[in-house]
């Protein structure tokens, strides 16, 4: 099975390659596509200090940007794991200009839901969770990002005393920095503490009676490799969840 993983990898690398490398360049056209998507592999699908998949994982995205300068785009991001167990699609409308980034995220992540309704939004049944995702960069002399992301809506619930569900607003907020940005490598360092701003617990963290912890926090290593004449980007990470005391190792590869 691992021989013959590689060996896909290796065609579907080399027919990128080559197809980048044959394909005619078309000098009438100035503006970049607006439409544009990417595939990555990874050992394993890791979220926010969260195991969302331990075993393989292949995930796409395809997105389109709605103006001219590429601020505002619409997309789809979606996971399926290699032994079929793990099964996501997102939806997402996004805003980004220069070192900000907002987002608001449909997930609907359908693993071990028996019957999954794509469609169904009702608030005591639904399986989807609306995420709102901001993030900003700071300048090339400071380059610290900060990231702040709730869960509005959805499958993030907590039972009242009264035996009513309501909403946790769960909140993830991480700072993250470059410890070394070269040519040849970048390592960026990273920790992020999850929260809720209504209730007892989070999302985050599997004690029901807690309400805040340290749940990822690690180092990522990224740079490009060359193979058969094309250059692909690839990781490596380590992440440690304190407050959940475990900590898994990432590999990864964005094959175009």
């Amino acid at each position: 099975m691992k021989k013959l993983l590689l060996s896909s990898m290796i065609a579907i690398i080399g027919l990128t390659g080559y197809a980048q490398d044959s394909a005619p360049e078309n000098t009438a056209t100035k503006e970049p596509s607006r439409l544009n998507y990417n595939v990555t592999l990874t050992t394993s699908h890791l979220w926010r200090g969260l195991i969302i998949n331990p075993s393989m994982t292949v995930m796409g995205d395809i997105h389109y940007a709605l103006d001219k300068k590429q601020n505002f785009s619409v997309g789809v991001w979606g996971g399926n794991g290699f032994d079929g167990k793990y099964t996501e699609v997102d939806y997402y409308v996004q805003y980004k200009h220069k070192g900000l980034t907002i987002g608001l995220w449909d997930l609907f992540n359908t693993t071990n839901v028996v019957h999954p309704e794509v469609f169904n939004y009702d608030k005591n049944t639904t399986t989807h969770l609306i995420d709102l995702r901001t993030s900003y960069r700071f300048s090339e002399k400071f380059p610290l990002r900060v990231e702040a992301d709730i869960i509005l809506y959805g499958n993030d619930k907590e039972l009242t005393a009264n035996l009513d569900y309501k909403n946790r607003y769960s909140t993830y907020v991480e700072l993250g920095y470059p410890l070394i940005k070269n040519e040849q490598i970048t390592l960026d360092a990273y920790m992020g503490a999850g929260f809720s701003l209504d209730g007892r617990s989070n999302l985050y963290l599997t004690d029901p009676n807690s309400n805040f912890g340290i749940v990822n926090t690690g180092l990522k290593a990224s740079k490009n490799i060359t193979v058969l004449q094309y250059k692909l980007p690839v990781f490596a990470g380590i992440m440690w969840n304190p407050a959940e005391k475990y900590t898994r190792m990432q590999l990864g590869v964005s094959l175009f």
